[in-house]
């Protein structure tokens, strides 16, 4: 389950049909899995912690997984140093205004900025102690850097950028390519999901997977069940087996609610 702009509405928040919902699987005992490009000190605010205790966690693009409830595992896929640190200069060069955040393991980040982090980063959940140097966090082997365009188009900026990295790293960019996440090209969010589910003997042939953007294209492709929300991109509506409604009208709400109906 992807979370922006797909279980979360416009306002990034869980709704309230949509958190019961995901509670009444839970208790079909079907296990879960949030599969999202955030990292994970901002999920207590965006679900709350009553969702968290009953999920396993894809976090940042499937560089971190954390097994929980009914599955076990972990996985961590860090970055090419060499190509995290162009990445970091050459943002600062082409576009200076852009926020950038090189994240390490989803607590510890480093900025670029210092203003209004809270706001811009952490959804007021950051404390001093969780935002490092740059080259401290170099020190933690980090995972990927989040682009914050500020409404600003980066498409020129991620062609840049694909150019001149090495094949172990890629670049992700938002449906409106206002975001950009640079993380290494062994990490994917249903590779991530295959890793949680292997103890289990679950395979992603199995798995109901939910998405609408391009970060989202591996797991709708390879999991048997792909649901798009309304407001996807075309690129996963082609790739999806199934279409429900947009994530302002609970179209992750009506397929789990149907899921559980069924299966009672």
């Amino acid at each position: 389950m992807d979370l922006d702009e797909t279980a979360l509405n416009s306002n990034s928040r869980l709704d309230e049909r949509t958190r019961a919902a995901i509670h009444a699987v839970h208790n079909s005992g079907y296990p879960i899995i949030i599969a999202t490009s955030r990292p994970e000190r901002v999920l207590p605010t965006l679900v709350g912690n009553d969702i968290l205790e009953i999920t396993s966690l894809v976090q940042m693009n499937g560089t971190i997984a954390t097994g929980r409830a009914e599955l076990t595992g972990d996985l961590r896929v860090t970055m090419n140093l060499d190509d995290a640190r162009m990445c970091w200069s050459l943002v600062s060069e082409m576009n200076p205004e852009p926020r950038m955040t090189l994240e390490i393991d989803g607590t510890r980040f480093a900025v670029n900025h210092d203003d209004d982090i809270d706001e811009l980063w952490a959804f007021n959940s950051a404390t001093p102690t969780m935002i490092v140097s740059f080259e401290e966090a170099m020190t933690f082997e980090p995972v990927k850097i989040s682009v914050n365009g500020l409404d600003s188009n980066l498409e020129e900026l991620a062609q840049t950028l694909e150019s001149r990295v090495s094949n172990n790293t890629e670049v992700f960019r938002a449906g409106r390519v206002q975001f950009l996440n640079v993380v290494p090209a062994a990490a994917s969010k249903s590779g991530a999901v295959a890793d949680l589910l292997s103890p289990a003997n679950i395979a992603l042939s199995d798995v109901l997977s939910f998405g609408d953007d391009y970060v989202d294209i591996e797991l709708i492709r390879d999991c048997g069940w792909s649901v798009a929300v309304a407001n996807a991109i075309p690129e996963i509506k082609s790739l999806a087996k199934y279409e429900t409604e947009s994530n302002d009208d609970h179209g992750v709400a009506i397929v789990l609610e149907n899921l559980v109906a069924a299966t009672r």
